[in-house]
């Protein structure tokens, strides 16, 4: 299945992409997916047992898409962004490439943690082997010190390990540079999976198979997908453009994620004036006799700027220590144990009683609250009603965004992280998904090749409505 010079078949996902002046050129191809389910006995399940699926893909020097029908996926790796497409109402949403990898992360831990208990409660048969969680996740769900073991087959190569099989390559297949090889692996990292052996096999192999197996292992049953590559040109443009297409709008009827996240990418930064607005407001609740007031609107300001509660009067202290309530609340924040986090509730529920429901930075403590209790949808809840109370309180967005990430949404999580670190990117509260995504490019390199870091202060909002479609657990796109 040689290369050929130029482009033969236009499809629509190559007319998405339009002629630059970049050296190197892009490959683009046709595969067809047929996916082989055996259930175990008992099983029951509305998936077929035999389907199949065909994508257009492009591979090019700095990014690669998949058309699926309607949908086309674009993942830009000098951005670290993703834009799911849908050519139909010619319309997008933007992610990050980072919720992949962290959801994959969060994923492979997770299921770790099941087989633990399916063993301890003696349930060994209905765990699924490690060496396929990591073959549909594509991360190493431990230090492995066993390599690949070959079996010669008629035409092709069987690769197991640890006596599981895990990919059949034909020998058949198109000569392609490092990049291409690599960038190829990339597209069954981010659609399929693909042991990161496998797949590191097949980026250093300098080829794109034109028949290839991959197995899988589920708790059901057994998975195996056979792909066969068609199509297969060289010279297509080597980037692409939104300018067909226009984000998404928001539903009259979206629920109030999508709402807050919306309104979130279209709010600029908080600019000079909002550090002296609120402590003007704090000045006139300590003159009114309302020290508690006036330290709630400081902390409004600390999550909204930064700014921290001091360059107190004399009579400002001694009025903030003769105050009881400032006395409980800073005390339930200090809670660490199940049980003073219980009582630690109590307390903010009741300030929230004798000072409004409303009052956003109690709410928002109730929610901290209930985060560490792990009642995260009322935490999400919460955070919520502050965030459209009070939109521009970006630390808020930090807090949302671990709610939603415990609740298996990274996608939104991310969202919500981009969102508040755009308003305020120097905020303490964000060190944390920094210091996450930092380990993310350190752990799992392979998810990120061919970009470079952008600096927290000028990464874009990815807060655009998200798709309704839940893909939670899926190794597909988006």
């Amino acid at each position: 299945m040689p290369l050929v010079p130029a482009l033969r078949r236009a499809s629509v996902a190559v007319i998405l992409f339009l002629g630059a002046s970049a050296v190197q050129a892009s490959v683009a191809f046709h595969v067809t997916v047929t996916t082989e389910r055996v259930n175990q006995p008992g099983v029951n399940t509305s998936l077929p047992a035999r389907d199949t699926q065909d994508s257009d893909v492009v591979l090019g020097p700095h990014y690669l898409s998949v058309r699926d029908g309607k949908s086309l996926s674009v993942l830009d790796f000098a951005t670290r962004r993703r834009h799911v497409i849908d050519t139909a109402a010619s319309t997008y949403d933007t992610y990050s490439l980072f919720d992949v990898a962290g959801f994959r992360r969060f994923e492979i831990e997770h299921r770790k943690g099941m087989a633990g208990a399916l063993q301890a409660g003696g349930l060994q048969a209905h765990v699924t082997p490690l060496v396929y969680e990591e073959q549909a996740l594509s991360v190493p769900a431990a230090r492995r010190r066993n390599a690949l073991q070959p079996q010669v087959l008629d035409g092709a190569v069987l690769w197991s390990l640890d006596g599981q099989p895990l990919s059949r390559l034909d020998i058949a297949g198109s000569p392609a540079s490092g990049d291409d090889a690599t960038a190829f692996a990339q597209y069954l990292r981010y659609t399929w999976g693909g042991h990161p052996l496998v797949l590191k096999m097949l980026a250093d192999g300098k080829r794109i198979p034109a028949d290839f197996t991959l197995h899988y292992q589920e708790v059901g049953g057994k998975v195996t997908r056979h792909f066969r590559i068609s199509a297969m040109t060289a010279g297509a443009p080597a980037t692409y453009t939104l300018s067909a297409y226009r984000p998404r709008p928001l539903a009259a009827d979206a629920p109030a994620l999508e709402r807050v996240l919306a309104q979130a990418a279209l709010l600029p930064p908080p600019g000079p004036q909002v550090h002296p607005a609120l402590r003007a407001e704090a000045e006139k609740l300590f003159a009114a006799d309302k020290p508690f007031e006036a330290f709630l609107s400081m902390l409004e300001d600390h999550f909204s700027t930064g700014a921290l509660v001091d360059k107190l009067s004399p009579q400002q202290q001694l009025a903030m220590q003769a105050c009881q309530p400032i006395h409980d609340l800073t005390r339930a924040l200090l809670a660490k144990d199940k049980e003073g986090i219980q009582a630690a509730l109590a307390t903010v529920q009741g300030l929230r009683q004798q000072h409004g429901l409303g009052q956003p930075v109690l709410a928002l403590f109730e929610g901290n609250m209930r985060a560490k209790l792990g009642q995260w949808p009322a935490a999400t809840a919460l955070y919520l009603q502050v965030l459209q109370e009070k939109p521009q309180m970006a630390a808020v967005y930090q807090d949302l965004g671990d709610a939603l990430l415990a609740q298996f949404d990274a996608p939104n999580a991310w969202r919500s992280w981009d969102a508040g670190r755009a308003m305020a990117p120097t905020l303490r509260q964000f060190r944390k998904v920094n210091d996450l995504e930092r380990s993310l490019l350190h752990d799992y390199p392979a998810f990120f090749s061919g970009g470079v870091m952008l600096a927290p202060d000028v990464q874009p909002s990815t807060s655009r409505p998200a798709s309704k479609t839940k893909t939670v657990g899926s190794t597909n796109l988006p």
